[in-house]
């Protein structure tokens, strides 16, 4: 069977860096010795797991198998086996075109998809905004992993979603919203959350534990602001009051993940808001992204994500279970959409 290829991030984003800037005066040795110290730095000093292992064993075990490679860019191939080691299954390298990820990742074939749900992810959906039965507001998101972005490309890119949605809610008598997350792979969540201010208002959305499910800090929304703690992580132009009672229904599947779930966080817990379709995959851990040598950036696991409740769940199980259901052609037809639909008319 054909697997489906499973990251938290979509195959589309192409970037043009073979070389991965490796200095060529650097011996191909030299150029993994310095890549692995600062990866091994970092892990040492941010991975949630980190007090669970002998670094020292580790670190002289993955270097030795490292330094065989004949090439620095084959070296990288080692970076799965070390996740694997440590038990990163949401770890990351992002290397040019190249992603090295755990192999620990729950695999998946096109047998545990609905065929329109197949057509419509091959198809690499962007984000869109539209009105389904004249009064039923749609959020399609997909994964949006913006890895080089500054943060005035940050603020632009939650502006373009908060923009859309306000646009079709003054255009139209909308009665509730309904967000789909069903092909949401990851990338900034950040993002995404600041785009959907005018659902969303001001209000604690997130919240960050450590290794002992403490918490040790939150996102929260204000004035269009994203926030963790006290940092400003997006940030948008308010045009219109949000609405932060309206009936939102959000949509998730097998495949929602990382990101996806973060949005699907900050919104339980909302009053007049329900998640409808299947328990996404299972990514709900909160990363970060480190650089390193040679244009190389980690993503590297920090801390337990969870909503206002502060209570973890590795998955997020809807509140209506719909399973392997979607109809991307005809929108009204959707099983999950209907349910949406039902829900907002009920709430009203």
């Amino acid at each position: 069977m054909k697997r489906l290829g499973l990251f938290f991030i979509s195959s589309v984003f192409i970037y043009s860096s073979f070389s991965y800037g490796q200095n060529a005066t650097i011996s191909v040795k030299d150029s993994i010795h310095i890549f692995y110290n600062d990866l091994f730095k970092e892990l040492k000093a941010n991975y949630i797991y980190k007090d669970q292992f002998d670094w020292a064993v580790i670190e002289n075990d993955i270097k030795e198998k490292a330094i065989k490679s004949k090439t620095f860019k084959e070296s990288l191939q080692v970076c799965s086996t070390l996740f694997d080691r440590i038990k990163g299954d949401h770890l990351s390298l992002f290397a040019g075109e190249n992603t090295y990820s755990s192999n620990l990742k729950k695999q998946m074939t096109q047998e545990d998809f609905h065929q329109s749900f197949l057509v419509k992810y091959a198809s690499e959906p962007k984000f869109e905004v539209s009105v389904i039965e004249e009064h039923y507001g749609y959020i399609f998101i997909p994964g949006m992993l913006l890895l080089n972005a500054k943060q005035e490309e940050l603020n632009e890119k939650a502006q373009e979603i908060y923009d859309a949605i306000v646009k079709v809610d003054q255009s139209k008598q909308i009665k509730g919203w309904i967000i789909d997350l069903r092909i949401n792979v990851g990338g900034n969540s950040n993002v995404m959350l600041a785009g959907l201010y005018h659902l969303l208002g001001d209000d604690t959305l997130t919240l960050y534990l450590d290794t002992n499910k403490y918490v040790k800090s939150r996102s929260s929304l204000k004035q269009g602001v994203f926030y963790e703690n006290q940092n400003i992580k997006a940030q948008i132009d308010i045009i219109a009051e949000p609405k932060s009672q309206i009936p939102v229904a959000l949509l998730t599947g097998i495949l929602t993940n990382s990101a996806g779930e973060f949005v699907a966080l900050g919104f339980r817990g909302r009053k007049n808001t329900v998640i409808i379709g299947e328990e996404t995959y299972g990514l709900t851990t909160a990363n970060d992204l480190f650089k390193l040598p040679y244009d190389t950036t980690a993503a590297i696991t920090l801390s337990y994500g969870t909503d206002r409740s502060a209570k973890f769940t590795k998955t997020i199980k809807p509140e209506i279970e719909i399973l392997k259901e979607a109809n991307y052609e005809d929108l009204s037809k959707d099983k999950n959409i209907i349910e949406a639909i039902d829900f907002i008319n009920k709430e009203r």
